[in-house]
């Protein structure tokens, strides 16, 4: 009997161990969750990696402040990609928003980064968001950013590409400039492909 207590001693430290374990897994595998409904965790397409950065730089004239900008870079050049100039939710300083966006856009750009655009999310009723299809997520458009309550989603676009489509690198891309060449409030879509450096460029049939 001494020894079945003993036994039965040590069952109950184990499993005063193992349910906390078990609570602290279930956390974990929930918080995953909502990371997998943002990312899916498949085999990404394209291999390199650190394409995206974040600069301080100057604003529209010497007058402007300077303004977080997510940077892309080819194997070229490096340019503006998207500004952090328009309010957006969370509470997050620019700085840390623009780190955060760059990690996504990455993490996107192995997927295939194909565009950018806006769209309603029921998490958020009463906000809109960025979002980035890629060619692994299809029609699905997963989030990039969500804009405070009120900021009008098409606006917000244009207001952060404002470095992208209206650089010289787009004047001088005639394939991007032709790909754009529609965007507007009925079609608040920006190509990204004509605008990656060629590893980056995934074929339609490549997945």
């Amino acid at each position: 009997m001494e020894q079945n207590g003993k036994i039965l001693g040590i069952g109950a430290v184990i499993a005063a161990v193992v349910i906390p374990i078990v609570g602290f897994f279930m956390d974990t595998v929930g918080f995953g969750i909502d990371i997998l409904q943002v990312w899916p965790q498949q085999k990404h397409l394209v291999k390199k990696t650190d394409r995206f950065s974040c600069e301080l730089r100057e604003g529209k004239d010497k007058n402007d402040p300077k303004v977080w900008t997510v940077m892309y870079e080819s194997d070229k050049d490096k340019k503006p990609w998207l500004g952090i100039v328009i309010p957006m939710g969370g509470g997050w300083t620019r700085a840390r928003r623009c780190e955060e966006i760059e990690r996504r856009l990455e993490y996107f750009r192995q997927d295939g980064l194909d565009t950018l655009e806006y769209r309603k999310d029921p998490n958020t009723p009463e906000q809109q968001v960025i979002c980035a299809k890629t060619q692994l997520s299809r029609n699905n458009c997963p989030l990039l950013l969500t804009l405070d309550a009120g900021v009008d989603g098409y606006q917000a676009l244009v207001d952060m590409t404002t470095a992208l489509i209206n650089s010289n690198t787009f004047n001088q891309n005639s394939e991007a400039k032709l790909a754009n060449s529609k965007f507007s409030k009925e079609l608040p879509v920006i190509y990204l492909q004509p605008f990656l450096a060629k590893e980056d460029r995934l074929p339609r049939n490549s997945f």
